[in-house]
């Protein structure tokens, strides 16, 4: 006769020490040789269990810094229109134009143009474009020429009214 005996050995458990985490929230858990070590998630920071984001709040940032989507970051960056420069001021960005600049700073900031040199009013009979034994007297922004007292034609061709007593008339 033959007897048989069944033995059952119930083969270990393996068990997660990751399962549940201990971790706490905003954290990841790895299984290293049979314990659980814990870390925060990218982008969080703290000691596990107390995982946090960076900021919540602006004031959880530096001054020069705002919170955006959990992270302090510098809020400058395409806040200002082009040329204008941006200044971070309790945690938000203030767009200005540059010195010498004019412009709205949220969309362009451009150069102010040098004012133009003003030139002195000129006058046109100096030096004078009239000829001998005449006058030039200015009339707007030209010069008017006429002969001199004593004197006959067109300028620049002005002649006395005589050369010679010959050539005088008498005025009696």
């Amino acid at each position: 006769l033959y007897v048989a005996v069944l033995v059952c050995i119930a083969a270990p458990v393996e068990t997660n020490p990751c399962y549940p985490s201990p971790c706490g929230p905003y954290s990841q858990c790895r299984a290293v040789n049979g314990q659980s070590v814990c870390s925060c998630l990218a982008g969080y920071k703290g000691v596990p269990p107390t995982c946090r984001p960076e900021c919540v709040v602006n004031s959880d940032c530096g001054h020069n810094e705002a919170c955006s989507n959990q992270k302090c970051r510098n809020p400058c960056p395409g806040t200002c229109g082009v040329g204008a420069r941006c200044e971070v001021v309790n945690h938000n960005p203030i767009c200005s134009c540059p010195s010498r600049y004019t412009g709205d700073p949220f969309v362009r900031c451009h150069p102010i143009p040098d004012a133009p040199v003003q030139q002195a009013p000129t006058n046109p009979c100096i030096p004078s474009p009239c000829g001998p034994n005449s006058q030039c007297k200015q009339s707007g922004e030209s010069p008017s020429c006429s002969c001199l007292e004593g004197y006959l034609g067109i300028p620049p061709n002005c002649r006395p009214e005589c050369v010679s007593n010959s050539e005088c008339t008498s005025h009696l």
